[in-house]
């Protein structure tokens, strides 16, 4: 008779479902959890308050500066800088709305509008304030700050500011533009071989280009003087 052979299985572990060990984790740091989702919310909600308020902020300063546009357009600028009754001004307008838009837009309508009245100080310091997104527009900031400096005759800042304009602005019109202001301000301080290195490359990099005959002109003018 065969002797019957019993062979002994050592005993499988058997492992937890993906499922368990989630069930198991979410017992075990239940309290640990619920305060991570709160947090998460708390964080979700802030960030999304915070962009509907950004937003709301937004459309209220694009609101106020259309109020304030017909001062401009009527070259009131002191009821456009200080408004007027309770139309707001731009000086208001951008403080409280710093940031946004339509407030940073504020800021550097107010900076031509402190310039258009005569008060290149105040025009001067606001300009420097100016962030705005849009390169262009950041440039003018830049090339009211020129502005600002040639009215105080500092023709060496003048110059600094206008090629500052003239390296962020996008449009290669400005740019040009820009560079014969800051020729024109080196021209005032007695740097005329600098000025008419300048011209030269305004020549040769915007053929054909207003600003290219304008410097073709000076550069003629400073010759003799080289």
């Amino acid at each position: 008779m065969n002797d019957i052979k019993t062979t002994t299985q050592a005993p499988q572990t058997v492992k937890p479902a993906a499922e368990e060990n989630l069930l198991y984790i979410a017992i075990k740091y239940k309290n640990a959890l619920i305060g991570v989702v709160l947090l998460l919310l708390c964080l979700g909600a802030g960030t999304y308050f915070w962009m509907q308020q950004r937003q709301a902020n937004e459309q209220q300063a694009s609101l106020q500066l259309s109020r304030v546009a017909p001062f401009l357009d009527s070259g009131k600028f002191s009821a456009a800088i200080n408004g007027e009754g309770k139309i707001p001004g731009l000086k208001k307008i951008a403080a409280e709305y710093a940031g946004t838009p339509s407030g940073n837009m504020a800021a550097l309508l107010l900076a031509n509008a402190w310039y258009l009245s005569g008060d290149y100080t105040s025009a001067l310091n606001t300009f420097k304030t100016v962030s705005i997104a849009n390169k262009d527009l950041a440039a003018a900031a830049l090339a009211g700050a020129g502005a600002c400096y040639i009215n105080r005759n500092q023709f060496v800042q003048a110059a600094e500011s206008y090629q500052e304009a003239s390296k962020k602005a996008e449009n290669e019109v400005l740019k040009a533009q820009y560079l014969v202001k800051s020729a024109e301000s080196l021209q005032q301080t007695n740097q005329i071989k600098k000025a008419a290195e300048l011209y030269t490359k305004i020549i040769a990099d915007y053929p054909g280009s207003t600003a290219a005959a304008v410097a073709q002109r000076s550069l003629w003018q400073v010759s003799g003087k080289l």
